[in-house]
């Protein structure tokens, strides 16, 4: 399979989590906990009829990033 590029503007952040657009894949967090949560693949891994993916390891490193990135700008937020 052909890797698609995983960019920072495939992905939707907010309080609720984090979503990639072209998959499905997210993570949303805890009440209370930002760090802890569910992640949810969508179709990550199952390819792409013309061959071309998005590398899960790839797009879920990216959403991890994003997501402390987002956490950190946004600290407020999370305050319990």
């Amino acid at each position: 399979m052909e890797s698609t590029l995983v960019r920072r503007d495939q992905f939707n952040i907010s309080p609720e989590g984090i979503v990639h657009k072209p998959t499905d894949a997210a993570f949303t967090p805890y009440p209370g906990d930002p760090h802890s949560g569910t992640m949810r693949l969508g179709t990550l891994g199952s390819g792409h009829p013309s061959g071309k993916g998005y590398r899960p390891e790839d797009v879920q490193r990216l959403m991890r990033e994003l997501w402390a990135e987002y956490v950190v700008a946004n600290a407020q937020t999370f305050k319990r």
